[in-house]
């Protein structure tokens, strides 16, 4: 998304059926909506299945468009909602990814044993991240990976503040006791 584009001027303009509007508005934001995506959404084909379908949904909403404020929160709005639906036919779960600089600022990597033990305590979290509850797993992966505010997410998910926050307590403490576990003992907890 390197240059900035009136979002508000595109949406009048696809409102008004102008598809060399709605493709710029694709390419501007097409991306972000596969990173969010992919965090619902395993396969990167079913992603983009997923994302074919907020688009549409868009398109044929146009007329509604120029209302929108915050096209971020629309779009994550619209894609948490077509994501939703479909784990609910198939029943699969997201999986958080963690970044390879989180495991190592856990512990200081240096030999080949300490990377294969910091690739295990990686799998370790993951596993234990999507072990979590799913609006609990959103919710840490809203705040951790997209970096958006307590207060944002409450607004996306029709929440209150209070329970994003019992939710990220809820999220870090599991982590917390499973990576003092495994540095304790080197055996993972169930």
């Amino acid at each position: 998304m390197g240059k900035t584009i009136n979002i508000q001027s595109l949406f009048e303009q696809i409102a008004n059926d102008n598809p060399k509007a709605f493709q710029l508005f694709f390419d501007y934001t097409y991306s972000m909506l596969y990173r969010y995506t992919s965090y619902f959404i395993e396969d990167s084909e079913l992603c983009k299945d997923v994302i074919s379908d907020v688009y549409l949904y868009i398109w044929q909403n146009r007329e509604k468009l120029p209302d929108v404020r915050d096209y971020e929160n629309y779009l994550f709005i619209c894609t948490r909602n077509q994501s939703l639906n479909y784990l609910k036919t198939v029943n699969r779960y997201q999986k958080i990814r963690l970044e390879q600089s989180d495991i190592q600022e856990l512990s200081g990597s240096a030999t080949p044993e300490q990377d294969f033990l910091n690739e295990e305590l990686k799998n370790i979290i993951e596993l234990t991240i999507n072990a979590l509850p799913q609006r609990c797993r959103l919710i840490f992966f809203m705040v951790r990976e997209e970096e958006m505010k307590y207060k944002e997410v409450a607004e996306i998910l029709s929440i209150s503040e209070r329970t994003v926050q019992a939710q990220m307590c809820i999220a870090l403490k599991k982590i917390g006791m499973v990576v003092k576990e495994y540095r304790k003992t080197g055996i993972p907890v169930k």
